[in-house]
């Protein structure tokens, strides 16, 4: 998972709402009552991600490293390599479970 940097441009909504939760301090209390609850974490990051999936903004693109051999349609992309991703890019719609399941990570 890739730490959210409020100084970064924001590659779509969920980086949008995680700098006005960390402006306002939100972020800080939804922390603090996860771990009230006895939860690991308040899912925050993870809702960014989705989001910015979900959501990116126009010509943003977002490049991983490929830990594990995969297919996708005709395409093989092998260990080691290096993808470029756009919301046009064939693998976008699942780098979130690829990302979970560590076949790729985001660079």
């Amino acid at each position: 998972m890739v730490e959210f940097d409020p100084k970064q441009e924001s590659q779509g909504i969920g980086d949008t709402i995680a700098k006005i939760t960390s402006f306002f301090g939100i972020d800080k209390v939804a922390e603090a009552v996860a771990k009230l609850a006895g939860a690991e974490g308040c899912g925050c990051n993870e809702r960014r991600e989705m989001l910015n999936e979900l959501f990116p903004y126009e010509g943003k693109t977002r490049k991983f490293k490929v830990l594990k051999q995969f297919q996708r349609g005709q395409e093989i992309y092998f260990e080691g390599q290096e993808i470029t991703v756009d919301k046009n890019h064939q693998i976008f719609p699942s780098i979130i479970v690829l990302a979970k399941d560590k076949i790729i990570e985001e660079i």
